[in-house]
């Protein structure tokens, strides 16, 4: 079993340049890892599933940021 970010949209209450909710999980696989997460959030709309315990590196690898940039950063 592994550690699993997955990323989700639930689009009843969500503006859509929002970003999408985090659910982290223990799963055999990333099939399992988007089961659970439709079983906690009925409806959900999966946007993204990455084997880590790190949300943000989640997050980056969805907007393909490098890891370790923040808006601190930005110019």
């Amino acid at each position: 079993m592994q550690s699993y970010i997955v990323l989700y949209r639930c689009e009843n209450i969500m503006a859509p340049a929002d970003p999408p909710f985090a659910f982290q999980c223990i799963a055999e696989d990333t099939e399992h890892a988007e089961e659970q997460c439709l079983n906690a959030y009925y409806g959900a709309d999966i946007v993204w599933v990455v084997q880590t315990e790190d949300v943000q590196e989640a997050y980056n690898d969805y907007w393909d940021t490098p890891a370790g940039f923040t808006d601190d950063q930005e110019n």
